[in-house]
């Protein structure tokens, strides 16, 4: 997918450079920064491929985009993580998606969407999204995600530790699962369920998003060595992550 990036960079004329094996794709605004990431979803995913979509405002503004401009055709839509509760709670990611209208159009297209909300247990919902991820990659050839990273180096529901919470993602019982979950009520987290790192490792591409100039300070760190586990982004450097990874952004590097 790489070269298709590169052309993609080029027709555009985008600046790039790689940083720990990264495409840094800088953009002059986050305006920009969605017109290109609109375009590398247009033209990298098709039938072949299981598109999975994150929460947050930056993300939401593209889901937007995909749902007026009807030219994204994936084999299906997944999840990377989500707020448990309710199915389509105010807070829910699934609820954000269905506002932004791109539900609508995966129905028009007839293009299936599994939703990680089931109305079980926490427990038992991260276990049943875990086998229907392993499901979705047995399927399809490709898959894509979209992601943003947090001001305090989160990414999808991989909430760093603190001296207060451990996140139960990292630890070493639950590193063999693709979806997990936790409660860090403490917080603004909440409940979630989300893919673990390995989850995260198995897919084929990332989109990341980050654009502002809050975002400044976390991407210098995420550069910089230290433990996942204090700032989760820092997956994205991964030796063989990092060769998969385009980060979208309007900040310097």
């Amino acid at each position: 997918m790489l070269n298709q990036i590169q052309k993609i960079l080029k027709e555009n004329n985008i600046l790039s450079h790689r940083n720990t094996g990264i495409t840094i794709a800088t953009v002059e605004n986050m305006q920009k920064g969605f017109l290109l990431a609109e375009n590398i979803f247009t033209r990298l995913v098709d039938t072949k491929t299981v598109l999975y979509l994150s929460g947050g405002s930056t993300p939401k503004e593209l889901y937007k985009r995909f749902a007026t401009a009807e030219q994204i055709t994936p084999g299906a839509v997944g999840m990377v993580d989500e707020r448990y509760g309710e199915k389509f709670h105010e807070k829910s990611n699934e609820t954000m998606i269905r506002e932004t209208g791109f539900f609508r159009y995966l129905q028009m297209r007839d293009i299936p969407f599994y939703p990680i909300l089931q109305g079980k247990k926490r427990e038992a919902t991260a276990q049943v999204y875990d086998q229907q991820v392993r499901s979705l990659h047995a399927t399809f050839q490709k898959s894509i995600a979209l992601l943003g990273i947090g001001l305090d180096g989160h990414t999808a529901s991989l909430a760093p530790n603190r001296t207060d919470f451990q996140n139960p993602m990292f630890s070493d019982a639950q590193k063999h699962l693709f979806v997990s979950e936790f409660a860090d009520l403490n917080s603004f987290y909440g409940e979630r369920v989300g893919m673990t790192f390995l989850g995260l490792s198995m897919l084929d591409f990332f989109v990341v998003l980050a654009f502002g100039s809050e975002k400044q300070n976390v991407i210098t760190l995420l550069f910089e060595n230290g433990p996942e586990e204090q700032l989760p982004a820092r997956f994205f450097k991964r030796p063989d992550i990092a060769p998969k990874t385009i980060l979208i952004t309007d900040q310097k590097i």
